[in-house]
This record gives structure tokens, sequence and C-alpha cells, in this order.
């Protein structure tokens, strides 16, 4: 049987045959101009499912390298509003201490209280300082909320929450870029245990509470010890419970003031007739050490009691710059955590790229071939075609 086929469907199927040629010449020059092997999903479904993927992780990554930066920017204003306080408190420190001297003129023991009172105000100013985008450092994650407020008796209450801001820098771990005020410098550690002393020396004494400590947690009373000479030439102490007598015995520095849980240690020349008064109080807040050293700023330190407790707020601002430094130092330890994660994304963003390369990238040696060989199959094609389309039997009649 023969059969006949048409010049039409002919023509057709090598047009057809052009045609695809052509598509693949001009996919060619597409991958050449672009230096990309895959242009679209057809060109490779599977490799190109695993390039999106790896795009989304770089873009993912690129998202968390912005928001160390913006951690970073937050921590270092933060780290250097800290610096600043815990400069305040050293000066504040030195100041008291220069107020101890005996020898000082009335005229320059108001200077000291005057720059006391600088110190006390720029401080509370610090504590109140905004970011870069309005927001309060020291609330917790009340940003709007300013945290710190001075009533007119020179209180200072704090407005905050306990909680920090944080950001995600990774799939699995967030940073902290701001510390709540309330624990910055109102739950500073108390230097002298878990008691504040309250003093009422004689004239003469150099007695200082060192450490009152009470293993007891539960236990709310306020305590009182009182020092008697005695007919050996030593001393006796008196101490009490919420105003009821404990304990007597004959004073033993070595030994201290124990009684159940409480444990006592004093330092310095004490007198007969001294008495300290002890309260539960196991933190401190910086604005009171600011408070009560303004009130003791003028007073005569002739006076026993007064030295005492200008050395108790001393002692205060010691542990207030302690305190902030450590505080300094944990800003620093994440920071750390933020250079070592952005370097980690880095390294993987490497090895993405690498991968996405192996998988996008041209191979311009390979790509050159195959498009030359198509451009002389298409010019083949085309010149066979111009031959042949002009063939017919009319041409032999």
């Amino acid at each position: 049987m023969l059969n006949r086929i048409s010049s039409f469907h002919n023509y057709q199927a090598v047009q057809n045959d052009i045609s695809r040629q052509e598509a693949k010449v001009h996919h060619n020059s597409a991958q050449l101009a672009s230096g990309k092997k895959l242009l679209t999903a057809g060109d490779d479904p599977v490799a190109a499912l695993y390039a999106q993927n790896l795009t989304q992780k770089k873009e993912e990554l690129r998202q968390y390298t912005d928001t160390i930066t913006l951690a970073r920017n937050r921590l270092e204003r933060h780290e250097v509003a800290i610096a600043n306080a815990e400069q305040f408190a050293d000066d504040a420190k030195r100041s008291v201490m220069e107020m101890i001297n005996g020898s000082l003129a009335p005229e320059d023991r108001y200077a000291h209280a005057q720059d006391l009172k600088g110190i006390a105000s720029n401080f509370l100013n610090l504590t109140n300082m905004l970011d870069e985008s309005g927001n309060y450092l020291f609330s917790g994650t009340k940003p709007k909320t300013q945290p710190f407020f001075k009533a007119n008796d020179g209180t200072v209450a704090y407005a905050g929450d306990e909680y920090q801001r944080k950001l995600k820098v990774s799939g699995s771990i967030e940073v902290a870029v701001n510390d709540a005020g309330s624990k910055l410098f109102t739950e500073i550690k108390n230097p002298f245990g878990d008691y504040d002393p309250q003093y009422a020396l004689q004239e003469g004494s150099e007695l200082l509470l060192s450490q009152a400590t009470n293993t007891n947690y539960t236990d709310p009373a306020t305590y009182e010890v009182s020092f008697s000479a005695s007919a050996n030439g030593q001393y006796n102490y008196q101490l009490s419970k919420d105003g009821s007598v404990v304990k007597n015995a004959q004073f033993d520095p070595s030994e201290g003031i124990k009684y159940e849980g409480v444990d006592i240690q004093i330092r310095g020349q004490l007198k007969s007739g001294d008495v300290i008064t002890l309260e539960p109080k196991k933190t401190i807040s910086i604005f009171d050490s600011f408070k009560k050293a303004s009130e003791l700023a003028l007073n005569d330190v002739a006076d026993a009691s007064t030295t005492a407790e200008l050395q108790q707020v001393t002692d205060e601002f010691h542990a207030a710059f302690i305190h902030l430094s450590q505080a300094r130092a944990e800003v620093g330890t994440r920071q750390n955590t933020l250079d070592q994660q952005e370097q980690q994304h880095q390294d993987f963003d490497l090895t993405l790229s690498k991968s996405l390369s192996s998988i996008e990238d041209l191979d311009y040696a390979q790509a050159v071939i195959e498009f030359n060989e198509n451009t002389r199959a298409l010019q083949a094609s085309q010149q066979a075609f111009g031959k042949v389309k002009d063939i017919t039997l009319f041409n032999y009649v």
C-alpha cells in the first residue's frame, strides 16, 4: 500500500523541527547571557526545587544577619549606658568618702553635697535614657513607659517590668538586647548580707557592721545588738529579736554574734552603749543610697553614727559599682554570642552559595559547545528546507 504525504504536512513537519531547533538556540543564548543553567523550573524540576530551598535558606540567613546588626547596635548603646552608670556610682562613692573627712570646712562639705546632688540627678536622667527608636532602655518589655519616677520625698519608683526584650538571631538562639532597670539599679546584692544596719553610736566609736546573715530565710524579724562594758575590761552584748531579748553574752571578736541561724560580724573599735539595729534587707537600691547620702551630706561627721552611715553608703555605692560591672560583662558576653552567630551564618551562607552555584551556574565551555552544535543544526535544517521546498513534480512536467 502506498502512503501519500501532502506538501502541506511535509512543510508543517519541517517547520516544527526548525522551530524546536530555534528554541534550543534561543535557550542556549539565554543561558549564556544570564550565566545560569536553570532558567525555568522546567529545565530540571528536581534541581530547581533544591535551588529554591537553598535560596530560601540564604534569605533566612540574611534576615538573621540583619537582626544581629540591629541587636549589636542596641547592645552597644546599652553597654555605654551601663558604663556611664558605673562611672556615676564610682564618682558618688568618692564624693561620699570625701565627706567622711572631718577636716573639711563647711563650705567644702556643701560643695561635695551639691556635687553629689548633681551626680544623683544625672544618674536618674541616665536611667530614663531613650534609644534611637524612642524606646526607654531600662523599662524591660514596656519600651514606651518611663522606667523611673522621683517623688517629692526623694524616693524613686520603678514603673517598668522585670523582663528583657530579645531578638532571634538563629533558629534556636535569642539574645537579650536590654536589662530591666529594676535588676540593674534597685536589686543590688546587699554588701552587708541579709540586713540593713542602722547605727546609734557613742562619741568616738568606730563600730561598723561587716556582715549579718541568716540561714533561716523565712525569718522576718528585726534584730538589735547593744554593747556594754564588763567588769573584766571586755564588752558584753545583748541581742534582741523584735524587741525581746534573746541572748546575753560576752563579745568575742573572733566569733562574732551568733543566734540560731543569725551570724553577725562587726569591725572597728566599739564603745559601751553602741547599738546596731538590723532590719531584713537582701538587696539595695542605688537610688536609696543617693537619697541617704544627700540626707547625711551636711551632718557633722564628729557624730559617730553619721560617720558609720556615710561609710555604709560608701560600701553600697561600691557594691553598685561591682554589680554594674558584672552587668556590663554580661552584655559583652551577649555581644560575643552575636559575633559567633554572625560568623557561623557567614560560613553557612558560603556553603549554601557553593551548593547553589553547582546547581544554577552555567558551565560556559559546555554551553558554548551546545550553542554551536544547535546553531549548525539549525542552519543545516534551514538550508535543507530552502532547497526541498521548491522541489515538486511540476518542475519535471
